[in-house]
Order: structure tokens, then sequence, then C-alpha cells
């Protein structure tokens, strides 16, 4: 028996079992890309419009971090994929992570992957079909991105470029999560480390593309946006290296899985105490200390990523004061200052993010229950209201902690570049009005998990359609009523907009009102395991 017996039927389960989700992915993915790429025609109808949005964009140090290199941002086309790629590229490398963990480390902690190899199968065989479906699903996403893109008046060819360069990073962001799956004993460190390498790609990315130096090569982004998919630059040429280093990773994934027992990581887990600690006599102490890895490395990613926005806010005080008419629209619009509208742009964006945390944090509740965890602490008399109002307790600070963090992060480089520090509690109060909004969606997790704990995960889904109404609503000509179904919408648009306590009042009596009927569901319930 070879170390690949059994491959095939493997990978005719990861199929059968991811089939809808895949499918999700790839036509999210796909719409969400046509319906931004083709509103570009109606925001820039003619080519004094499109000469005007590049001459101030395309040397805007802001933009080129965020967005990548200004090319041909003096064609529709060029406009149309500097807008897009992001949502591309960041949505394959999340999918690609999601399912490579997911079908790797996380079934070896749930003690399936140990049943499968008891069976004819090889060693690397449920390897090698993680990378079998993960890449077909990868290139699925990339043949989507350039349909819709093409669809969106991208030449054909310079579509496809495109398409591929997503699918090859999604390629090296696969093999970067198999080798976290190999190092890390649980299925959240090794998809959170690898999703940290890719914030660190974007970083190391977005400093080499404003400096202008060979810095970008360090990044895998680096390497998909070197194709410069459309204009006189276009190459296939830097497509090679994201091909070449993640056939190399899957080797590297292959060779740590056979210097490693079953079950286990290369990075094993300390010893616990013989005695616990006090705090961890009741609910909220035993969910500190669970989710104390999720809490510290989302506070510190969300703090490092404001302190890269707030750095940017002294470029775009720059193109304002180098383009007046800009300044007088953003104003003549409502919206205030240019430098007001990017700042309450980065709070939203930070805050949406923050609620990916809380809904984690609260989706801990459905875990520990499937898990089977949850039995023996409600055989010592803790109740199932004090156990779940402990965790969402956990989740409601750690919403707080992880909103400060990103606040200090921002107001701290922006009080650096302008010498008051000040800046920095004041941005970061500003910050805190997103609380009750973040809690919403922890709140449907909590309402849902109470009656149906299977169905919990659908706060993800609600949580990712106010991301894009939040992000992209005026963009995608969303309808006003459904923009305003979101609670981030709904909440001031500091510092544009004055503050007012009365949105973020009536949000948290909702949120209230998800976790009391939560509560009582759960009380009322039988419990659920695998």
């Amino acid at each position: 028996m070879s170390t690949l017996t059994g491959t095939t039927a493997l990978a005719r389960l990861v199929v059968r079992r991811d089939r809808v989700r895949m499918a999700v992915w790839v036509l999210a993915m796909t719409l969400l890309t046509y319906s931004s790429g083709s509103a570009m025609g109606t925001t820039f109808p003619t080519q004094a419009s499109i000469d005007s949005y590049a001459s101030s964009m395309a040397t805007s140090p802001a933009v080129i971090f965020l967005a990548g290199p200004p090319v041909a941002l003096d064609t529709l086309p060029g406009i149309v994929l500097n807008k897009v790629s992001f949502l591309g590229l960041v949505g394959v490398c999340l999918m690609t992570v999601l399912q490579v963990v997911r079908h790797t480390r996380a079934e070896e902690e749930e003690g399936r992957a140990e049943l499968v190899r008891a069976g004819v199968v090889g060693r690397d065989a449920a390897l090698a079909a993680t990378v079998l479906v993960t890449g077909a699903a990868a290139l699925l996403v990339g043949a989507g991105q350039a349909l819709a893109t093409n669809a969106a008046q991208v030449p054909l060819g310079d579509a496809l470029l495109y398409g591929a360069s997503v699918a090859a990073l999604g390629l090296v962001f696969a093999g970067i999560a198999l080798c976290t799956a190999q190092v890390f004993t649980h299925a959240r460190a090794a998809s959170g480390s690898a999703l940290a390498l890719f914030g660190v790609a974007y970083v190391v990315r977005g400093a080499g593309d404003v400096q202008g130096n060979g810095l970008v090569w360090l990044s895998p982004i680096g390497w998909s946006q070197a194709t410069h998919a459309t204009g006189a630059d276009a190459t296939w040429w830097p497509l090679l290296v994201p091909v070449v280093v993640s056939a190399v990773l899957v080797g590297l994934a292959a060779w740590l899985q056979r210097r490693r027992d079953e079950g286990a990581g290369l990075v094993s887990g300390r010893p616990g105490r013989a005695q616990a600690a006090r705090s961890l006599s009741g609910a909220f102490g035993l969910a500190l200390r669970t989710q104390r890895p999720l809490l510290v490395g989302w506070a510190l990613g969300l703090f490092a990523l404001g302190a890269v926005y707030g750095s940017l806010t002294q470029g775009v005080e720059d193109l304002a004061r180098s383009n007046p008419t800009l300044e007088e629209f953003f104003r003549a619009s409502g919206q205030g200052s240019l430098v007001d509208s990017f700042r309450a742009t980065m709070l939203l964006v930070l805050a949406l993010l923050a609620g990916a945390y809380a809904v984690g944090s609260a989706l801990r509740l459905t875990s520990e229950e499937t898990s089977g965890r949850l039995e023996p602490l409600l055989a010592t008399g803790l109740s199932r209201a004090r156990w779940m109002l402990g965790t969402l307790a956990m989740t409601l600070v750690g919403s707080a902690t992880v909103l400060l963090a990103a606040g200090a992060g921002l107001g701290s480089t922006y009080a650096m570049s302008t010498g008051d520090p000040s800046q920095l509690l004041r941005i970061a109060g500003l910050e805190l009005v997103y609380l009750p909004a973040v809690l919403v969606p922890a709140g449907i997790a909590a309402l849902v998990h109470g009656w149906r704990p299977g169905w919990a995960r659908v706060a993800w889904v609600v949580l990712a359609v106010w991301f894009v109404l939040g992000y992209l609503g005026e963009l995608l000509n969303a309808p006003e009523w459904l923009v305003r179904t979101s609670p981030f919408t709904r909440t001031p648009s500091v510092p544009v907009a004055s503050l007012s306590l009365t949105a973020p009042l009536v949000i948290t009596l909702l949120v209230a009102l998800l976790t009391a009927v939560g509560v009582t569901a759960l009380r009322h319930r039988d419990l659920q395991t695998h």
C-alpha cells in the first residue's frame, strides 16, 4: 500500500461534505466582484472622470497601500481591477485556509482522522485529497473572478490573467495552511496563524508598493499583483513564483506530517497546573482562560492594522492639500473633510472586523456544547443560564478590548504624525461607539444557539452581508432600507457625523433581548453533541 492509497475516495468525501460551502464561496465572490466592477462604469462614465480619478489617486500612499500598485488607472479596466482585487485576494485566501484546516487539523482534533486511517488509506492520502479539492476550489474562484471582471468591461485576456493571479495566491495560502496544520495541535491556532501570515503579507506588500522597492517581492500578494493584470505591463511570468512556492509548501507539509504523531502538533501545549486557579471556578473565568489566545491574537492584529491605517492619515491630509477640488467635493456631499471621511471609514472597517471576533467568541457556546465538554461542567452545579451568560460576558469584555486596541492603534500613529497625544484617547473612544453594533451578530449567534446549535453559524452570513453593505453599500447601489438593516450603518459615522447615543442605546437593548431569548431557549431544550 502506497502513502497515497485512497486519495480519490477521500477527495470524493471532501467534495461531498463541502460542495454547498464551496459553491457559496465561488458564487458569492463572483457576484460581489461583478457588482463592484460593473458599478465603476456608472461611477466613471467619461474619460474625463477617469482621468480626474487617476490624477487624484495614482500617487496617494493610502490608496496604494490599501489597493495595490496604481496600474492603468487612466482606463476603466484599470480602475475596475484596482477596486475589486482586494475582495478577490482576501476572499480566496480566507476560503483556502479555512477549508484546508477543516479537513486536516480539525479532523484530527475531533478524532475522525484516526477512524479514517484505520481503513485502507495511505498516510498522505488525506493531505493529498485536501490539496486536490482545495486547489480545484481556488481555480473555480479564479475562473469566477475572470468571468465577473470580463462582464465588468475588462478585456478577456486581462480578466483571465487577474483570475489566474487570484487562484495562484489561493494555492500559496492553501500550502501555508497545510504547514500550520502540522505545527499546531488545535484547528483555531492553525487557521489563526495562517490568516495572521496573510495579514503580515498584506502589510509587507503595502509597504513595498508605497516605498517602491523590492520589499513587495517578499509577499505572496505582491507576486500576484506583479502581473499588472491590465495595461501595457501585463505579464504572466510572476505567476510561476506562487505555483512553485505552493508546490514546495505542500511537500514541506507532507514531510512535517511524517515527523509527528497522529493528533499531535510539532508545537505542543504546556502541561497544566496540578490545581486550577480560583478564577476558573466561574463560567466567566473559564471562558477567559479558554479564549485568551483568541483575544490576544485579535487585539494585537487589529492594533497593528489600526496603526497602519493611522499612518496613512498623513498621506490623506497631503492629498487634500494638493487637491482642493476633491476636498470641496467631500464637504459639499456632507461627508465632512477628506481626512474625517477616511478616518470614519477606517473606524467602520475596524469595527466590522471586531464583529468577526465577537461572532467567533460567541460561537464557543456551540463548540463547547457539541463537543461534549459542556456536560461535565453542568454536572458541577453550574446552571445553563450562568454558563451561557458567563461566556457571553467574555464576548462583551473581549469585544470592548479588541475595539480599544484597534482604536489605540489608529490613534497612536496618527497622534505621532500630528504631534497631538490627545488624538490617541479621542480616536480610541470613538471606536468604542461601535461596541453595541459589534455585539449584535454575537447576540444573533447566541439566539440561534439557544434554539438550534447547528444553525448558529448563520451569524457569519449575517456579518458578511453587513460587511458588504457597510463597506460597499453605496458602490453597489444597494437599497437604502437594506443598508439600514445593519447596526453598523445605524451607528453614527464618527467623526463625520455628530455623536448621538440614541442609536447605540437602542442597539444595546436589542442585544439584551437577543441574549435573553437565547438563554431562555437553551434552558428548555436537550443538549446536543456530535
